[in-house]
């Protein structure tokens, strides 16, 4: 075990050594010289501790031992680290002390926490390799000589984080900092400063990941006990302010962030001097909210030179300090000062041309403003390589960053305000160059699917490794998922599942190889001209934000409605196509009204088309103008996700009914989908009326998970019926159907993985507050009250048999949400059909589409799912089914064919009976994935 002055990490436990071995002129020194260094360390004054430090070496006689100077070297070390000034002066006091000490095992300790500091300074300084290499071989000695329990390991992890940040690997440094509180926690008297001081850091990683609510509870804890326990250095509290500043400008709150960056001014001054390259840093993020407000573009300015004349005079080595080079410049893009703006992004990406594409001092800011300087001189092609070199490396970082942080944390650092994709694509389509066109689309195609594609990988990896390191990582996941998903199904959050569910990911993702680390190989528009099918034209259909050169890094853009534009690929060899579509806004809430209309059967045919005309007239008419193709391959983002192009009116009719048909994709890589899979044991595995019996039900259901449902016959029948269609056709392989009490969740997890259809005729359930809605004739129930904007955002979950009373099953509720289904290997499955209420519901987000069962069954494996969009009818749903399957299994029709003739049978099937041919009845599914 350490001895007790590594464990508090201060320097009185040392006097005795350094008094009783010292020579006889180092032995006159008084003890109470050393005592007072130390105390004068412990209250953060090293201007003090300093100079008398100094006058100890300097008196330290030429004959002192080695011993003997190393000890004071050390203590040089931490007075040079508590200025946090000269990281130069602590690198080498830390390197003499450790030579000194040699290796000597009963200096051990002291060689630790030299290593220690020289680790934090390598880290301050920016140097990533040698940082992590000396402090994690700390943290690794320390863990080997069982003091993986004490503050000073404790330190250990909270330094280390910080270099596991400097370097991008944000998963890393947030389960350091996990570490690091806990045991910090869990000490008799916790030390109030240090785990005000790793919370801050908690709060910092934590915000540059975009995970900004954690980060702020870090922050209010951190400030809180600050409060009640202050540290006497002042550092936490200045730090703390100023980290609140940080985190209002990220939520794009520049007024409340200058009060905070006010309040830590006095406070920066205070404790490292107006001169200081710590108040520098501050004087340049000051800048940045400044420049945030319409019309302080000059006060912008005056702190960001007031920053860089720091850094330049104190000769800084620390790229970060000279931010302000590329900050000044943005604003001089936004002056129309273009060349000046050039110089200053070219001189910042000198400094930054090692920098790993992740980290906060990125060259991706500097790359994407010169793209922004050059675009304003008229230089197209320049500007869009430097847009593209911005984009590379914004998919660079998505990359090396969401392989170390869950799946939650991924999309949400890939969610953060970086335009880059935006500008290239604005660039070419002000160029009027076809050849940059294309080549936007290829940025485009290469910066979808990232973070799913990693998460697909990592849950692949997990499911087949027998490692047993690795099972109980991956158990808990499952447990935790689970967890999460019964809460969610019963519209509850539960901030300690989520935290659960976040660490558990992590750990096994750092227990897994890095994925995502995959070579970014990029697809040219000639490559997707020859994957597509004949007569097949392509669809982009993207929301431009950023037009213009000066909506570089430009806040007030952000608030401004952007413009949705669609890029059409058409049959044959021809250049694309580039079609202004109008507001974004506008499209949303005219498809949003028309999605209303659609969603209720008793709304008026009269309105239903009027509004589908009027969207029609916007979106499909302009695009169909592009390209007579008979089939469109749809790439869409947001809203559009969900437009069911078959329902548009076209003259006294529908576009379902003309020769035209409709698929989307999740994105252009679905069109070189491997056709290669397990074979399965089952042809189709079916699930119908999972409701663990009629009224007799021996399972007590609360409504989150059921209760009073009706009962599905029109599901029953249609279940039956595929039946006698591949008996018909001679299947050798058989369908299994779950009906009733069989379709249990534990026999679906069993057997789902050895299907090559999987058909769920079952209910869905979407998540909300307390509360049942519903009727007799639909396929779900929604638990809170919904405006057509909220159910698309709300998850659903999939209603399976009730378990036996007393089960006790964690794992087995009836309810199968989304990370259940990622969990397991559906790499069998061609189609899941998920006929139920709303299944096509969930969140979208950038570049990574439609979130919620879609995602889930993609990530599990699925080829292509076909998803609800609104709580569909039982018997029309039943009669759209069994056409579906027998356009699929008898004609062996791809799936927009099948899709069209599923959709053209119910519309003519009730038009012959002289019922209503209202969309709401057989428009209500879209299929999403591979088109075959």
């Amino acid at each position: 075990m350490l001895n007790s002055a590594f464990h508090r990490l201060g320097f009185l436990g040392l006097i005795s050594l350094v008094v009783l071995g010292a020579a006889p002129c180092l032995a006159t020194q008084p003890a109470a010289e050393l005592s007072a260094i130390e105390a004068m360390l412990a209250r953060g004054d090293d201007q003090s501790a300093l100079p008398r430090v100094n006058a100890l070496l300097t008196a330290l006689p030429d004959d002192a031992s080695p011993r003997q100077r190393a000890h004071l070297e050390l203590l040089l070390a931490r007075a040079l680290d508590a200025g946090e000034k000269d990281h130069d002066g602590v690198i080498a006091a830390a390197t003499r002390a450790i030579e000194g000490f040699g290796s000597d095992p009963e200096f051990a300790d002291q060689v630790l926490e030299a290593r220690r500091l020289r680790g934090l300074a390598w880290t301050r300084q920016r140097n990533a390799d040698k940082a992590l290499a000396e402090l994690g071989e700390v943290e690794r000695l320390m863990r080997e000589r069982g003091a993986d329990q004490s503050p000073a390991h404790a330190q250990v992890l909270s330094d280390l984080s910080l270099a596991q940040r400097i370097s991008a690997d944000y998963g890393g440094a947030l389960t350091s900092l996990d570490a690091a509180l806990a045991i910090l926690r869990q000490q008799a008297a916790p030390d109030s400063r240090a785990l005000a001081r790793t919370l801050i850091r908690m709060g910092q990683t934590r915000r540059i990941s975009g995970d900004l609510e954690r980060a702020d509870a870090a922050y209010r804890e951190a400030l809180a006990l600050e409060l009640t326990s202050p540290d006497p250095s002042g550092r936490n509290q200045a730090t703390v302010l100023y980290a609140l500043g940080n985190l209002a400008r990220a939520r794009a709150q520049p007024v409340q962030a200058i009060d905070w960056y006010a309040k830590a001014l006095p406070a920066f001054k205070r404790v490292y001097g107006a001169d200081s390259l710590q108040s520098a840093m501050l004087y340049n993020n000051y800048g940045n909210a400044e420049s945030e407000i319409p019309g302080h573009g000059d006060a912008a300015i005056a702190r960001f030179q007031q920053a860089l004349e720091i850094a330049q005079r104190k000769q800084s080595k620390n790229v970060a300090d000279f931010l302000p080079l590329g900050n000044i410049a943005m604003v001089r893009v936004w002056q129309g000062r273009f060349v000046e703006a050039e110089t200053g992004f070219r001189a910042m990406l000198a400094k930054l041309r090692d920098a790993p594409a992740g980290a906060e001092s990125s060259p991706l800011f500097s790359q994407h403003g010169l793209a922004a300087a050059l675009w304003g001189q008229g230089r197209h092609v320049e500007a869009f390589n430097a847009a593209t070199a911005a984009e590379t490396t914004r998919q660079t970082a998505v990359r090396e960053v969401a392989s170390g942080l869950s799946d939650e944390q991924a999309l949400a650092y890939q969610e953060q305000d970086y335009t880059t994709l935006d500008h290239a694509l604005a660039i070419a389509l002000d160029s009027k160059d076809p050849h940059l066109l294309e080549r936007a689309w290829s940025l485009a195609i290469s910066a979808r699917g990232q973070v799913t594609a990693i998460q697909a990988e990592r849950l692949a990896r997990a499911r087949v490794d027998k490692d047993a390191k690795l099972q109980p990582l991956w158990k808990e996941w499952q447990a935790a998922s689970a967890g999460v998903e019964r809460l969610r199904s019963a519209g509850m959050a539960n901030s300690r599942a989520g935290t659960r569910l976040e660490r558990a990911e992590r750990q096994l993702a750092q227990a897994l190889p890095p994925a995502g680390r995959m070579a970014n190989s990029t697809i040219d528009l000639g490559t997707l001209r020859a994957a597509r099918p004949a007569d097949t034209a392509l669809v982009w259909l993207h929301d431009l934000r950023h037009t213009r050169p000066t909506d570089f890094a430009n806040a007030a853009v952000d608030i401004e409605d952007a413009e949705t534009w669609a890029f059409v690929l058409p049959p044959g060899d021809v250049p694309v196509v580039a079609i202004r579509l109008g507001s974004a806004q506008g499209i949303a809430a005219a498809l949003a009204a028309w999605q209303a209309s659609l969603a209720t059967p008793a709304s008026e045919i009269a309105e239903v088309r009027d509004r589908g005309a009027s969207l029609a007239k916007t979106v499909w008419l302009p695009i169909r103008k592009a390209t007579a193709a008979k089939r469109f391959l749809i790439i869409a983002e947001g809203p559009l996700l969900r437009l069911p192009w078959p329902a548009l009116p076209d003259a006294d009719g529908y576009l379902v009914e003309r020769d035209v048909q409709f698929h989307v994709l999740n994105h252009e890589r679905d069109l070189f989908a491997t056709t290669a899979r397990p074979a399965p044991q089952h042809a189709l595995l079916a699930v119908a009326d999972p409701r663990g019996g009629e009224k007799g039900d021996k399972a007590s259901r609360t409504c989150p998970d059921g209760s009073a449902l009706p009962a599905l016959p029109g599901a029953r029948r249609e279940v039956e019926r595929i039946a006698q269609l591949l008996r018909k056709q001679g299947d050798d392989r058989a369908l299994l159907a779950l009906v009733g009490d069989d379709a249990s969740e534990a026999r679906f997890r069993r057997e789902a993985p050895q299907a090559a259809l999987l058909h769920l005729a079952t209910h869905g359930i979407e998540a909300g507050s307390s509360g049942c809605a519903g009727n007799s004739v639909t396929r779900g129930i929604s638990l809170r009250a919904q405006t057509s904007g909220e159910a698309s955002a709300a998850s659903t979950a999939l209603l399976l048999a009730a378990p036996k009373q007393g089960d006790g099953s964690n794992t087995d509720d009836g309810l199968l949400g989304a990370m259940e289904i990622a969990a397991l290997d559906l790499g069998a499955v061609q189609w899941a059909v998920l006929a139920a209420c709303s299944t096509a519901s969930g969140s979208t987000h950038a570049y990574e589409g439609l979130n919620g069962l879609a995602r889930a069954f993609h990530l599990a494996g699925a080829r292509t799912v076909l998803l609800s969009l609104w709580s569909v009818d039982d018997e029309a749903t039943a009669q759209w089914s069994e056409a579906l399957y027998l356009a699929r299994i008898a004609d062996k029709a791809d799936t927009p064919t099948a899709m069209q003739h599923a959709q053209r049978a119910v519309l003519k099937s009730r038009r012959a009976a002289g019922r209503s041919d209202h969309p709401y009845f057989w428009a209500g599914f879209v299929a999403l994935g591979d088109w075959r």
